[in-house]
Parts: structure tokens; sequence; C-alpha cells
């Protein structure tokens, strides 16, 4: 079966959620027999046509110069390519894209992957919203199937389109530390200090997160990992420089380092406020972080009550204070996280999950064509 992925920057990934969604799920289809194309940015870091046996198509995309507008255009020329293409099965990643989802092949399925209610977020301006809401309404009228890996973001779905939405969770790799080399490079103690992985946007919660900080007078280091190039990561870097134990470390692309700063940290903030899951949380939780996440229910129904969560900076406060003393966390929440990522957030399970809803709207498809060719005949 050929089945083509979009509405991604493509693959290999580097660090992103859905990427790596499509990335590992691209690999385990693979894997599975189907043959799979993935749509590239055409200035994506990998420029090969290939890789692991799967197809890339690089495309033009202008995002770097519209912003937000020029990815709504990306997804209109990936559309315009495929349709030049043969394809049994069309993946599409987040509602962004169907915008243009009445230009696929005719004959393929259509299967939408709705992670996140984007047009809520507020780093999106007016139109940047309006745009994307009437995506999702396209995603849920020419889908022949959705999928969410989110309860919170199922049920919105079902209720507002009144269309069953197939749940299949996000994967994560475990992770076991091999040594403390990583914290040396920046004169870290392991468990000593505390950490933000994540968007420095106004919706990602770190200003909240680092007023907390301030109020809390701790003064264990406090490490930021985020795009700082941007205006609002600038201008935190300018609200906070006097603050010696804030340190921005800006993007860390190296998975290696990347979760043995997560592994060693004393507590992990998460600030990832929209609807849906999430891949940092995901691995946080597989490189045993003791965690904080914003209060929500997509974040809710992922922790349970294995984590600590806030809305204000105050809640942040409190809990680093309360931790000041606890270098090792909270030891049973750590393992109960851990335990999920193995029983649910598994990649094996995930691309099972994948592969077997892709085969069975095929094999629908098939019967109801089957039995639109035994009507004719009969007639």
């Amino acid at each position: 079966m050929r089945i083509a992925i979009i509405g991604t920057k493509g693959i290999p990934d580097l660090y992103r959620g859905f990427e790596k969604s499509a990335q590992f799920i691209a690999l385990g289809l693979v894997e599975k027999g189907h043959e799979v194309i993935v749509y590239n940015s055409h200035n994506h870091s990998y420029q090969q046509f290939e890789w692991n046996g799967i197809t890339l198509v690089h495309i033009y995309d202008p995002e770097y110069k519209l912003g937000v507008l020029g990815n709504f255009i990306y997804d209109y020329n990936c559309y315009k390519d495929l349709r030049g293409r043969q394809c049994d099965v069309v993946l599409q990643f987040g509602a962004s894209s169907s915008i243009w989802s009445w230009l696929k092949p005719k004959e393929a399925l259509l299967i939408s992957n709705i992670y996140s209610l984007e047009w809520r977020r507020s780093r999106y301006g007016k139109l940047a919203s309006i745009i994307l809401q009437l995506s999702e309404k396209f995603a849920a009228r020419y889908s022949h199937s959705l999928v969410s890996d989110s309860l919170a973001v199922n049920d919105y779905l079902e209720k507002k389109h009144k269309k069953s939405v197939e749940i299949i969770p996000q994967g994560v790799d475990y992770f076991e530390p091999t040594s403390e080399d990583v914290l040396k490079e920046n004169n870290l103690i392991p468990f000593e200090y505390n950490l933000y992985i994540g968007s420095l946007e106004v919706d990602g919660s770190a200003e909240m997160i680092l007023e907390g900080v301030i109020a809390s007078a701790s003064k264990k280091p406090f490490l930021v990992i985020g795009n700082c190039s941007k205006s609002y990561g600038l201008s935190l870097q300018r609200k906070y420089h006097h603050h010696n134990h804030i340190k921005f470390l800006g993007s860390i692309y190296d998975k290696h380092r990347l979760n043995h700063l997560r592994h060693y940290s004393n507590l992990y903030f998460y600030g990832h406020a929209s609807d849906g899951a999430n891949h940092l949380l995901l691995e946080a939780m597989a490189a045993n972080c003791f965690i904080s996440a914003y209060d929500n229910d997509s974040n809710r129904q992922i922790l349970g009550d294995d984590a600590f969560y806030f809305q204000q900076s105050t809640h942040v406060a409190d809990q680093l204070v309360s931790t000041e003393m606890n270098c090792h966390g909270d030891v049973d929440r750590i393992k109960n996280n851990r335990n999920k990522i193995r029983e649910i957030y598994n990649w094996q399970s995930v691309i099972a999950k994948y592969n077997d809803h892709i085969n069975s709207l095929t094999g629908l498809a098939q019967k109801k064509f089957s039995s639109l060719q035994t009507y004719s005949y009969s007639k």
C-alpha cells in the first residue's frame, strides 16, 4: 500500500513533536511492508530524496519569509504535488493542512491527525485563528477518519463535528543515562538545578514560570532551553538577565545532551497550555523527571496524580520551595509515569495501531466498492 504523509516540515526530525511522530510512524509502516512518501520543506537540513526506505519529496516552503501565512502556502504546494501521484492513503498531521484537503487524489483515503486545537493558541493572530478553525471543519468534512492522541481533543471533536474519532497515543523512546559528563559542561550538580524546556512564546508559560522562580528566592540554577532568537525569547532574556541563576541555553537539538539534562533535573516544568499530548511531556516522563505541568485537562489525563500542577507563578514558587531539600523528586510518581510510557506511549504499540487502523479503513473501502460494483452489475 502506498501512503503519503503530509502536514509536517519533514524527516528525519531534529526536535519537533509531530515531525517526530511522522518519522517513527513512517519507519514503522515501511517495516510493515508499506511504501511511504513524506513531504519535506525545501529548506529542511536533510536534502536527500530517500531516508531509510522512505521517499522524501522536497516542496517550496515560504514560512521563513511569511510566517504563519507561509505555512498555509507550503501545505498548498504539498497537496498540489500530491495530486499528480498515485497513493492509497494520505496521513495528514495537524488541522492546518486540511484547508487544502479537497485537493487530495480522488481515490485516496484521508486520515487526519488532529493532535491539538491550534486555533485556540494565543500566539496566532485573528486571521490565522479563523483559517485554522476553517481548516478543522474541512478536516472533519473531507477526512475518512479523524485521529487524536488526547481524550480532551477527542471529546471536543466528537461534540463539535458529530464524527467519531480514533484515539491513538503518541510514542516516545525510553531513556537510560550513561554518564554525568553533560552536567560538567555546564557546571551542574545532579538534582541541584531546575529545568524548563519548551516554546519561548506567549502561550508557553515561560514567563509565568520564571516569575515563580524569582518569587521562590531559590538560588538553584534554573535552565531555560528553547529558541531565544525571536522577539519574545529576546525580551525574556533582557527581563531576567540580572538573575545569574537563570540561564538561557537556547535550542538544544542533541538528544543525548537533552535527555541527560532532563534526567538529572530536580524539578522539570512543562508549560504547554493548549489541548493535546506533547512529545516534550512524554520525553520528560521517559527520562524519569519529577514534573510540574500547566494545569489543564490534557496534561491531567496523561499525568494524573503523578505530578505537580500550576496555573500561576505563586504555584511555581511554592513547588520550588517544597522541593528545595528533596534532591531526588518523588520516586513513586516518577516510577508511575515511567510505567505509563512502557504500557501506553511506546512506539511498537502506536505503530501497530496506525497499521491496523489503515488496514481497517482500506478494507472497508474495498468492501464498499465491491458492493457498489455488485449493485451496478445487478441493474
